[in-house]
């Protein structure tokens, strides 16, 4: 080969590779375009409303958007709206969300037309009649835009750019603040174990404002030492919610006026923060118009704080740990040393779990131990000490257990075992024989097991009646209790079941408190036992 035409078949073959490399290079850029989500209008209906004499005022907003995604099949996301203050210039009040889904009427924004790639919106807005000046400016200040994961937000400069983001209400002045009523602890229980780790608490409370409505609030405790923690509060609307709104945890169903609103404030204590009394010392309401009411000091319960550095407790016990509570409630001795108390101790409070309670004041032991009881209820299983409270006559605390988040006093109570299943001694029927002519009005045939007494009471769980085939004629289901001598009654019905003359055989089973259980005579049961004493059978004559 010439090198001439060696050159001319290398040029060919670059110039083809450089061709082809181009061409994949755009397939690759064009597909690698990502759809993007835009807001393409958004408009008040009117530039201007005057709500000073009513609270139905409306306003309409009208906006579109678009996806460029041709195979995307919803959109929906979320328009923002505040007031701006006529009077300082700043945003104030609690946001309005206008929530918008494609195809959909169900949300506080309504569908008018269009496709996932262009729809357009329309939220009537009801514009709030009071503020704090005659005139007041509510602007939408965010579009959120979603559809599957891609997100989009428009604000500032960008959403200034749509010249209807805006409207100026004529509106009545609320000068005056919220107002709060009772404040209570959130679980009535006035103490907090801090130790190294932060704890918390809650105040709950109900905020009132007739006028612009509630917007905000900051609640300060002050501790030991100058120690203080500022817990700042809002209401919002829960995800789907219809008219419900929710304040710290506390539901209230009113709307976003929010005139009147349960709230709940949990305060956080830092990890190691100062034993003693904590107390609410400030309280700050807004409402929606920016107006401020100051509550200094106001009237609350305080919260002791400790990390059991003071008057400590020890050497927990409960006698006897173990208890025959299968018939009737069991009382138990729990007692405890306390040291390092100031002026004695002034109450002892034990929580425990369901079954058990406390059920007196502390007493003093001879040997220098403090005592309560213990009622353990019937058929309880186990219960434990879930939390104490140790208060001295100085007001300091010691606290343990899992409800406070401190050590565990390691109490139990448990019902001791039963091992051995119902056992039936005899069994006999009352009457034993009746004619087929009186059966439709005979009394119920009265059914004694004699069984014997053990840990756990029987019972009759069922009774069978068989014919001569082995074919179950009647059944019932259950028995009282296990009377003190151990004899168990169940009432058979059997004139209502129009038995023919011929002998019918009783078979029954046995069932304790402890789920065991054990049967006698029930045919087509491989463990079943004999019927203690023979066969029980009831005869139908003729006549």
């Amino acid at each position: 080969m010439s090198r001439s035409l060696a050159r001319g078949l290398l040029r060919g073959t670059l110039t083809l590779a450089l061709v082809t490399s181009t061409t994949v290079l755009g397939s690759a850029v064009a597909h690698a375009a990502t759809p993007r989500l835009a807001l393409t209008a958004l408009s008040f209906e009117k530039p201007t409303v005057d709500a000073t004499t009513t609270a139905t005022a409306v306003n309409r907003l009208t906006f579109t958007v678009t996806n460029t995604d041709p195979e995307a099949e919803t959109v929906r996301g979320v328009v923002t709206l505040r007031t701006r203050s006529t009077v300082t210039g700043e945003v104030v009040g609690h946001e309005r969300l206008a929530h918008y889904l494609y195809g959909s009427t169900s949300e506080n924004a309504d569908f008018v037309s269009g496709t996932p790639q262009q729809s357009t919106y329309a939220y009537d807005f009801r514009v709030p009649r009071f503020s704090d000046s005659a005139t007041t400016t509510w602007e939408v200040t965010r579009v959120t835009i979603l559809a599957g994961e891609r997100e989009t937000t428009i604000s500032g400069d960008k959403l200034q750019a749509f010249p209807g983001t805006r409207f100026v209400a004529q509106t009545a002045v609320d000068a005056s603040g919220p107002t709060v009523d009772t404040i209570q602890l959130a679980n009535n229980e006035p103490f907090l174990y801090v130790n190294d780790k932060p704890a918390s608490y809650a105040y709950t409370f109900n905020v009132q404002d007739y006028g612009a409505g509630f917007w905000k609030g900051t609640l300060k405790v002050a501790g030991p030492g100058g120690q203080s923690v500022t817990t700042p509060f809002t209401w919002e609307r829960p995800a789907n919610s219809w008219g419900g709104i929710t304040c710290g945890g506390s539901d209230t169903s009113g709307g976003e006026e929010a005139t009147y609103v349960a709230c709940t404030a949990r305060v956080t204590l830092p990890a190691g923060a100062s034993p003693g009394n904590w107390r609410l010392s400030q309280l700050v309401l807004f409402n929606n118009a920016g107006v401020r009411t100051t509550y200094q000091n106001p009237t609350a319960p305080s919260v002791t704080v400790t990390a059991n550095s003071t008057v400590q407790a020890s050497e927990f016990a409960v006698s006897p740990a173990v208890v025959n509570n299968w018939r009737e409630d069991a009382v138990v001795e729990l007692s405890w040393a306390v040291t390092d108390a100031l002026r004695g101790v002034a109450s002892a409070r034990f929580w425990l779990s369901a079954g058990c309670r406390q059920s007196t004041l502390p007493v003093n032991r001879p040997d220098g131990h403090l005592a309560v009881t213990v009622q353990v209820s019937t058929g309880t299983e186990a219960c434990s000490v879930t939390g104490v409270a140790i208060v001295d006559g100085a007001g300091r605390a010691a606290l343990y257990g899992s409800m406070f988040g401190a050590p565990d006093p390691q109490i139990r109570i448990t019902r001791v075992a039963s091992t051995e299943p119902p056992t039936a001694l005899g069994a006999t029927l009352s009457p034993k024989t009746a004619p087929a002519s009186e059966l439709y009005d005979l009394p119920p045939v009265e059914l004694t097991v004699s069984a014997a007494l053990k840990v756990a009471p029987a019972r009759i769980a069922t009774t069978y009646v068989y014919d001569v085939d082995g074919n179950v004629v009647y059944q019932s289901w259950g028995s009282g209790d296990q009377a003190e001598d151990g004899t168990l009654t169940d009432h058979l019905y059997l004139g209502w079941y129009g038995l023919t003359t011929g002998e019918y055989t009783i078979g029954f089973t046995l069932a304790d408190a402890a789920e065991r259980s054990t049967s006698y005579g029930v045919l087509g049961d491989p463990t079943s036992e004999p019927m203690p004493g023979g066969p029980l059978v009831f005869s139908v004559t003729e006549g």
